[in-house]
């Protein structure tokens, strides 16, 4: 086999890869926003800085309202002077107006169960096995 249609062929693989992110990134099917929150998780440290990553961690997503669990009251009253500008950090990296509001809660079960990523979806768009259904 030549050495150009083993090039050709990672790239068309690599096309593919990002041709359904970019689906499941643009679309309105509960698969993208599942799809979006895992993205949101992964790469919160990026998109909100490293030192608002340690103290944060977004635990939900539902009727475009996000949800951020914060470490402390304290750091919630802090956080909270930056709820403009994470929304719109969020909404730049997923691309379009995503997130409409954010709710803080110090505690991971005031999340609605509807709004909850399970963590058999995250390790699945981790690599790890399908989640059982």
């Amino acid at each position: 086999m030549s050495s150009s249609k083993k090039d050709r062929s990672k790239t068309d693989l690599l096309s593919a890869s990002k041709v359904l992110q970019t689906v499941l990134a643009n679309g309105k099917s509960p698969l993208s926003d599942q799809f979006l929150r895992w993205k949101i998780w992964r790469f919160w440290p990026q998109i909100v800085g490293e030192t608002m990553a340690k103290y944060s961690e977004p635990v939900g997503y539902d009727k475009r309202r996000l949800y951020i669990w914060v470490k402390s009251s304290s750091r919630m009253q802090e956080i909270r002077f930056f709820e403009h500008t994470l929304k719109k950090k969020v909404n730049d990296h997923v691309g379009r107006e995503w997130v409409r509001s954010i709710r803080f809660t110090l505690d991971r079960r005031e999340v609605p169960a509807s709004a909850d990523v399970s963590e058999d979806f995250k390790k699945y768009l981790e690599g790890d096995k399908p989640p059982e259904v």
